[in-house]
């Protein structure tokens, strides 16, 4: 049995690995040691960047943001950002942005694309394709690109056609 290195008293459960001016520095310390060191909480931010390749600028911290706080359970955004953990069902509304900020630095989107069905999954696609068509013709009219919008409608058109075929 391995005692913790920093108690000495407990059993140690968790390692910690740790790269310190080059220099490998293990730790093997027990669940109470590990939950009140600062040194060993994990930063949720910092993890899922080196996880993605994103470099952090050197030099610069973000600045902890104190004043966006759930209503309901109290949570900060700070104690959100440290932990990526929510206090409640309440604060996914208060801090929406920043989830919906995270959740696109770490999947690229925001918008889930499940599976489909396989007997459906035609019939969804072009009525997901017909959807994605008609924002797109929307955006080409409002940009006043016609001869874009109406390559885009003929293909609406066609796609329309068979979604009608697939339904009779």
């Amino acid at each position: 049995m391995v005692l913790c290195q920093l108690c000495k008293m407990r059993k140690a459960t968790v390692h910690y690995t740790r790269i310190v001016n080059q220099q490998k520095v293990e730790m093997y310390v027990c669940e109470q040691c590990a939950r009140e060191n600062n040194d060993l909480k994990i930063n949720i931010h910092k993890l899922f960047s080196a996880i993605m390749g994103i470099d952090e600028p050197d030099g610069i911290e973000e600045a902890p943001i104190t004043t966006l706080k759930c209503g309901f359970c109290g949570m900060t955004i700070e104690e959100f950002n440290k932990t990526g953990l929510l206090g409640c069902a309440k604060c996914y509304d208060a801090f929406g942005d920043s989830i919906q900020t995270m959740l696109k630095r770490i999947h690229g989107n925001v918008k889930h694309h499940g599976k489909i069905p396989k007997k459906v999954s035609g019939k969804i696609r072009d009525a997901y394709n017909l959807r994605s068509l008609k924002e797109e013709l929307q955006k080409c009219i409002e940009k006043e690109e016609y001869e874009k919008a109406a390559e885009i409608r003929d293909k609406i058109k066609v796609l329309e056609k068979s979604l009608q075929g697939k339904e009779g």
